[in-house]
């Protein structure tokens, strides 16, 4: 710009008739083109500066004026503070580039009489105006990328405080287990102390138990200190229920409104006490989910054993708003909670519509190979 701005002057690209000194005309030119540097950090300044440079001169005496030497500066300067200026600095800055205008029309013979300042202000109202327009379609939609910020971080807050207070719940529950199993060893080392003198050999059986008790126990507690730091627990210590608990959870939920058939699969077998509790919170989880939101509907419960895997399938044919809300989302807590505990002992889960409409939850567990 700058040396455009020389060149046209020198050059007279445009045939501007000349006035004064060429030299000040040139250093004045030059003043103008520079300061556009400056428009983005401090636009009011600017345009102070190149309308000092364009109506300064004037006022003590003819100076040559161009197109490109001063009025588009002026053009280039009003349009910045309209676009990144407050609307009191924009004011200001209509304030200062009109008195220019208005002393540049009225001290050059070329541009003439007072009926042509309505005409020279003309450019200068559409910089102001497509400076604000832009400015406030910025301003629009950096108040909805805010927006969308505060609605994501929400339900981020959401969400996570959902998972500590599934995490905690899953915790106290551990607690109770390992607690019950503590309580188990006990019982069986005590059975074992007076078989010893007695029958020793009958005493390998509560010894064993109390092996794969507390092999068990050491497991389920250190799934505990990896969801928790320092929680306790003030329940009742009691043995949390399991999959022989299902039938009266389907009981239950069939005097609440949701008939429910429950089917199992595949060979029964032993199962530790945390992944007992893990497969009946998810079926509980799941079922709640589906009274409280698929609206009027029945659901298939399927435990299905295998040799290294518990699956538990949860399918209703409701119609309500569960058929459309993804694992994890703010829309429910209990898809989270089944997620957290299928993470616990490294599982997995699938959840959505099902195909045949309705919705689907399947939670597949690793089982010890030990079970």
């Amino acid at each position: 710009m700058v040396v455009f701005t020389q060149l046209d002057f020198w050059l007279d690209l445009d045939n501007s008739v000349h006035y004064g000194p060429d030299l000040a005309a040139a250093t004045v030119i030059l003043i103008a083109s520079s300061a556009l540097a400056f428009r983005r950090r401090a636009p009011l300044a600017t345009l102070c500066v190149v309308a000092a440079a364009l109506a300064g001169p004037e006022l003590a005496g003819r100076l040559t004026i161009t197109l490109w030497g001063h009025f588009v500066p002026a053009l280039i300067a009003t349009y910045s503070v309209a676009r990144h200026s407050p609307r009191r600095t924009v004011i200001a800055g209509v304030l200062v580039v009109a008195a220019a205008m208005v002393v540049s029309a009225l001290r050059l013979p070329v541009i003439g009489t007072v009926s042509n300042i309505p005409f020279t202000l003309i450019p200068f109202t559409g910089a102001v105006l497509a400076g604000r327009l832009l400015e406030a379609r910025q301003f629009a939609h950096q108040q909805v990328s805010l927006h969308a910020q505060r609605v994501e971080s929400e339900r981020d807050q959401t969400i996570r405080a959902a998972v500590s207070q599934e995490r905690t719940r899953i915790a106290r529950e551990l607690h109770d287990v390992v607690a019950h199993s503590v309580s188990v060893m006990v019982v069986q080392a005590g059975a074992a102390e007076d078989l010893l003198d007695r029958d020793p050999q009958r005493a390998r059986l509560p010894l064993q138990t109390i092996q794969e008790t507390g092999r068990q126990a050491v497991a389920d507690m250190q799934r505990m200190l990896g969801l928790l730091r320092g929680e306790h627990s003030d329940q009742a210590l009691a043995p949390q229920p399991g999959t022989e608990q299902l039938s009266e959870l389907v009981n239950q939920m069939a005097e609440a409104g949701l008939p429910v058939q429950l089917r199992i699969e595949g060979a029964r077998r032993p199962l530790s006490p945390g992944v007992e509790l893990a497969a009946f919170r998810v079926v509980q989880e799941a079922l709640t989910n589906t009274l409280k939101h698929a609206g009027p509907a029945q659901a298939d419960v399927v435990i299905r054993y295998s040799s290294d895997a518990l699956e538990i399938y949860v399918l209703d044919n409701g119609t309500g708003p569960a058929a459309s809300r993804p694992v994890g989302s703010g829309a429910g807590h209990g898809l989270i909670g089944i997620r957290e505990r299928a993470a616990v002992y490294g599982g997995t889960v699938a959840a959505g519509p099902a195909a045949g409409g309705g919705f689907a939850v399947r939670v597949l567990l690793p089982l010890d190979p030990a079970h």
